[in-house]
């Protein structure tokens, strides 16, 4: 008997980390039902990253800009309803998006389920409740534009290898405390590398972080941090010998692409967010403070710039797991 088809909308405003996570829906369904129609939802400036992604068959971007707009919500709001969707994953606990949900009268609303193990199992075991039959991908996937993917390829080319890249962040802010590892150690574990392995190593990160990134600068060091575009970075990444970063979005994005990634965590916890897939590893911070989830670190003194569970981190602990589980056995 010919399988129903059935038309799908996932709806994930941010942030990347989660968007990357809740991929996993679209690709468990369309691995199953390859003619259900998935589509997403999410902030136009995260949207490049599912561009090329093959289980989604169309994106809806979202433009944060216009958010108080009465008129921009009725316009997309038609849009969406116009689509007459049977499921809307709903993943965000927020009006705004109950109210996106809702009014375009699907035949069912799902909302995240709590299963208290890995997020991005929890997506998948959310779509499970109502698809009975799916099965949990052993990785998640984003694709990559032909033309760009060359184009960075090209770029890369021109320096030696293995290519390492590294995700510094820009100190602490109010989302980030607990997740950032000491500047200095990014300093010493590039030295260790560079002269373990050789190759080149890149930084990965936001315009406004450049400025501290540049303190890292040296010989076999490359400093990327804001040059690129999502789709950009993201393809950039999809090249990586070895990705180490903290709890990031280009954390997550690099493990959809299955490179080896080495997540330093500290205030988040692995049973919850460590890198999903045969290729993902970590290290965590030590002390009865960690996985304390919070944004401001209860114990962060007024002189300091880092957390005590990231302090406990040191570059010679990420250099031994590199090593001593060969996760960068490319040597130029």
């Amino acid at each position: 008997m010919k399988d129903k088809k059935k038309k799908v909308l996932i709806l994930r405003l941010g942030a990347i980390g989660d968007v990357v996570h809740t991929t996993i829906i679209a690709e468990a369904i369309k691995q199953k039902h390859p003619n259900y129609e998935v589509h997403y939802m999410t902030e136009k400036t995260i949207a490049p990253l599912l561009k090329n992604n093959p289980y989604i068959d169309k994106i809806y971007m979202w433009d944060r800009d216009k958010k108080d707009s009465f008129r921009y919500y009725i316009d997309f709001q038609k849009k969406l309803l116009k689509e007459r969707y049977d499921i809307i994953f709903n993943l965000t606990n927020a009006i705004r998006n109950d109210l996106y949900a809702y009014l375009s009268f699907p035949k069912k609303v799902v909302h995240k389920k709590m299963k208290c193990g890995l997020w991005v199992e929890d997506y998948f075991k959310t779509a499970q409740t109502v698809i009975k039959d799916i099965e949990l991908p052993e990785r998640l996937y984003l694709g990559v534009d032909e033309k760009l993917d060359k184009n960075i390829k090209e770029y890369l080319d021109a320096y030696p290898k293995p290519h390492i890249m590294i995700v510094p962040g820009g100190g602490t802010n109010n989302n980030r405390q607990g997740r950032v590892w000491n500047i200095d150690n990014w300093k010493q574990l590039n030295d260790m590398l560079l002269k373990e392995y050789g190759g080149t190593i890149f930084t990965i990160g936001s315009k406004k972080e450049r400025q501290l990134h540049e303190t890292l600068k040296r010989e076999g060091v490359i400093i990327c941090t804001g040059e690129h575009k999502l789709a950009e970075s993201s393809a950039l990444l999809s090249h990586a010998d070895l990705v180490v970063s903290g709890d990031t979005g280009p954390l997550h994005i690099a493990s959809a692409h299955n490179v080896p990634t080495l997540a330093l965590l500290g205030s988040t916890s692995p049973d919850k967010i460590k890198p999903y897939g045969k290729n993902g590893h970590y290290i965590s911070g030590e002390g009865e403070c960690k996985y304390c989830w919070k944004k401001k670190c209860t114990y962060l003194g007024q002189e300091s710039t880092y957390t005590p569970c990231m302090e406990t981190i040191s570059p010679w602990m990420v250099m031994d797991k590199i090593i001593k589980m060969k996760l960068l056995n490319c040597n130029g």
